[in-house]
């Protein structure tokens, strides 16, 4: 993945989101975290990311208002949510890309390439 592909990576547990953050640096992405949906929702409102990814730890309820409050502002732009541990997902479909059970790394590098290539067309530096 290019390296310029920026991932919003949002979470409430700081060591998780950690050591996700690395993983995804060392597929190449860049990666800003945000522990709050207040400051999720700022930096995605900058067009300062490409993507989100909002982890497991965000409350379910917590989710679906961050899911509206970006889409409000970036209609388009892709987001994914890990849930339960086991699966993640395309906020705008959450059942085709949900994953087999214990996601590892390769499993959600594969679901944020699926991502990436969907909505390459969105903007022109997600082109694989």
């Amino acid at each position: 993945m290019p390296g310029y592909t920026r991932i919003l990576s949002v979470g409430h547990d700081r060591h998780l989101l950690s050591l996700r953050s690395q993983e995804l640096r060392r597929a190449g992405f860049d990666v800003i975290e945000a522990y709050s949906s207040s400051d999720a929702l700022r930096l995605a409102q900058s067009d300062a990311v490409d993507l989100a990814l909002i982890c497991q730890t965000v409350p379910r309820q917590e989710q679906r208002a961050l899911i509206a409050a970006i889409r409000e502002h970036r209609r388009l732009m892709p987001i994914l949510c890990v849930i339960a541990h086991n699966f993640a997902f395309s906020a705008d479909d959450r059942l085709s890309a949900a994953l087999p059970p214990k996601l590892s790394p390769q499993l959600l590098m594969e679901a944020l390439q699926q991502a990436v290539v969907n909505y390459s067309s969105y903007r022109p530096n997600l082109a694989a």
